[in-house]
């Protein structure tokens, strides 16, 4: 009795693996040719066309690192042309003759520290043997202005330093360019607006209109000087146009002292009034007539003439040195450019999957 299912077991093993056994059906494998299995036998060995070795290496990528150090490379080799763009030169790497430092003000004038820095910095360097103040202006705050003027005046104590007009340079424009040692503008620069504005907008009418009341509690009845939301009065006038003419004077006062003309003279032309750069010429408000290049050689003849020139100054074309740009922090740097990859790369992965989605859409009609 015990025997009997291990004898099962045997037999039902021997048919399942003997062909032609009791039970079992007679299905011989069928070899194909030469190793090659037939419709269901297996082959025992591999044609010799099949490759039977090791799986050929991946095709070699930039490592992290690799790639790392290339942008290294590139923010560095960046960074290196930007301290060193020489216009109108050979180039940054092989260049010769005379170098004139460009210090460019554009735009409204709202601050300083970036001209500032400018002009100190070719102060101090031995190899810029002039500067040009490039000035596109039509003015702005005056205290930058002011500012703007000291600094040129620090560096024409070290070199000369001449002014060059480009389209605009009035009010402020004009001002900061009174502290070079000679000012040249185009026939047609727009210049001159000697003169002071202050404007405060009058919303009291609005105000009423949309029934809008503005509580305001001050420590002094000044504190609240050009609220738009209540009527001036004869006060706040007379205060606002003090501080203009002040101010005004200050203008009057630098202009006849830079450019050797009396009060009288300054003020026939100091009425706000814009003028040409001709006309400022006639007027004794500028210098010569010329652009960028005119200026950077008149200011070259000047290192000759006061001897301040470092090297043997020639008669080639100057070369015009401006400042390096500024660039952001490595980590800001590496952190936007990381940030903008994976927004790409994630709008194209998307994309791609909505491409795909749409071409294996399955259309009923």
């Amino acid at each position: 009795m015990t025997d009997a299912p291990r004898e099962a077991e045997r037999v039902a093993v021997s048919g399942a693996t003997s062909p032609g056994a009791p039970g079992s059906s007679p299905d011989p494998i069928e070899p194909g040719p030469r190793g090659v299995a037939g419709e269901r036998g297996m082959a025992t060995a591999a044609p010799p066309w099949v490759m039977t070795g090791p799986p050929p290496p991946p095709p070699r990528r930039f490592s992290m690192i690799g790639s790392f150090l290339i942008l290294l490379a590139g923010v560095f080799l960046g960074t290196t042309c930007a301290t060193c763009s020489v216009p109108g030169g050979d180039g940054p790497f092989g260049d010769q003759g005379p170098r004139v430092g460009v210090v460019e003000v554009l735009g409204t004038i709202e601050g300083s520290r970036e001209t500032v820095e400018a002009l100190a910095e070719f102060s101090s360097d031995a190899q810029i043997e002039a500067v040009v103040l490039r000035v596109d202006s039509p003015g702005g705050s005056v205290g930058p202005s002011q500012e703007i003027y000291e600094a040129v005046r620090r560096t024409a104590s070290v070199k000369p330093v001449v002014a060059s007009m480009g389209s605009v340079a009035a009010s402020g424009g004009y001002w900061i360019s009174l502290g070079a040692d000679e000012i040249f503008a185009n026939p047609g620069t727009l210049t001159g607006s000697i003169g002071v504005i202050v404007q405060m907008p009058d919303l009291t009418g609005i105000a009423e209109l949309l029934r809008f009341d503005m509580r305001t509690y001050k420590s002094g009845p000044l504190k609240d000087l050009g609220n738009p939301l209540r009527p001036s009065n004869p006060e706040d006038d007379a205060i606002f146009q003090a501080l203009v003419d002040d101010i005004y004077a200050q203008f009057v006062e630098l202009t006849g002292a830079r450019r050797g003309l009396d009060e009288t003279s300054v003020r026939a032309v100091a009425d706000g009034r814009i003028v040409s750069g001709r006309n400022a010429q006639a007027a004794g408000l500028i210098d010569g007539l010329g652009g960028l290049e005119t200026a950077a050689r008149r200011a070259l003849a000047l290192a000759r003439d006061t001897g301040t020139a470092t090297t043997t100054l020639s008669s080639e074309a100057p070369l015009l040195v401006y400042p390096p740009q500024d660039l952001p922090p490595l980590r800001e740097f590496l952190g936007v450019s990381i940030s903008r990859a994976v927004r790409e790369g994630v709008s194209t992965g998307v994309d791609r999957g909505l491409r795909r989605f749409e071409s294996r859409t399955v259309e009923v009609r």
